[in-house]
């Protein structure tokens, strides 16, 4: 499994492999099973229909590292009519958006000040911004920039990945913020000095991060595990109520697509459950570490392209 995840990862950055992807009718229904479509109506879809059954969303615009101003400038605007239509639908719904999608790889200082923009737009809409977290060379400068922001504004997120062997750290000094940490176990392809990779590794870290958060809660922190994995949660939610923390004082966050039912049984549980949207056109890298996260997904993969 552990081959077969960095062979995935590897994948998700060939342009070869895109090309293959994308042409692949076969392939369509698939990815259709991770996302709603590329464009801001066909995710309002799945985020009515998600709010109908009374599950609240966070939504992203799926793309990063862009290279110039323009093409952050154009992220921008994505966003800023994202925000005016989730304005217009009402309800419960965040929004997630990546440092790199503001022009990080060119300008850090104008970067940071577009982000600003939109969470002031997440605050007239009495929602939240979350941070994305991206890989390991961008860890260092993304927490900077929450912390930053966490001290102008109560309405900001940020994502940290549990494999890092860094992550224990950055929770410990973003104490100092009263942060709202949304915890994942990973999903880029690390080399082992920056983090581990087996899944019973990852696990016991996600597990030991999720306890110091859960301690943290008392301290004004906000929890949320991003996570599929009902063991896990279910260790989770044992952990505390042995720390005396109810469940109501965290939120467990699935992708669109995946783990319905088990989201479903944690929400009737009286479980805080929020869906993960991802919509956009540069949508290949990030399906690929979806399949990354969990290898058997690529069973249906073959039934897609044999069956």
């Amino acid at each position: 499994m552990k081959l077969l995840r960095s062979a995935l990862l590897w994948a998700s950055q060939s342009k070869r492999m895109e090309s293959l992807v994308r042409s692949s009718r076969a392939m369509r229904p698939l990815v259709a099973k991770f996302m709603p479509g590329e464009a801001i109506d066909e995710a309002l879809v799945a985020v009515r229909k998600l709010r109908a059954e009374g599950t609240p969303t966070i939504i992203t615009y799926l793309g990063e590292n862009v290279a110039t101003d323009a093409a952050a400038d154009q992220n921008l605007a994505e966003y800023e009519r994202l925000f005016g239509a989730l304005k217009a639908e009402g309800g419960d719904a965040h929004v997630s958006i990546k440092l790199t999608q503001f022009g990080w790889d060119v300008n850090q200082e104008k970067a940071l000040e577009r982000v600003r923009r939109l969470v002031k737009l997440a605050a007239a809409n009495r929602t939240v911004l979350c941070i994305d977290m991206e890989s390991s060379g961008y860890v260092e400068s993304t927490v900077a920039a929450y912390e930053t922001l966490a001290r102008e504004f109560d309405n900001t997120a940020v994502c940290l990945q549990a494999y890092l062997h860094r992550t224990q750290a950055d929770l410990q000094r973003l104490m100092a913020v009263k942060p709202h940490i949304r915890l994942v176990k990973g999903a880029y392809r690390e080399p082992a000095d920056v983090a581990v990779s087996t899944r019973g590794e990852i696990d016991a870290r996600f597990r030991m991060l999720a306890r110091e958060l859960l301690g943290a809660v008392s301290q004004k922190a906000r929890a949320v595990f991003g996570t599929h994995d009902l063991e896990l949660l279910a260790r989770i939610r044992q952990d505390a109520r042995v720390l005396g923390v109810p469940e109501s004082a965290f939120e467990v966050q699935m992708l669109y697509g995946i783990q319905d039912s088990g989201r479903r049984k944690l929400a009737s549980d009286g479980i805080r459950t929020r869906v993960l949207i991802s919509y956009g056109k540069a949508w290949y890298p990030w399906f690929m570490r979806r399949l990354a996260e969990k290898p058997a997904n690529l069973m249906m993969v073959a039934r897609n392209l044999f069956g």
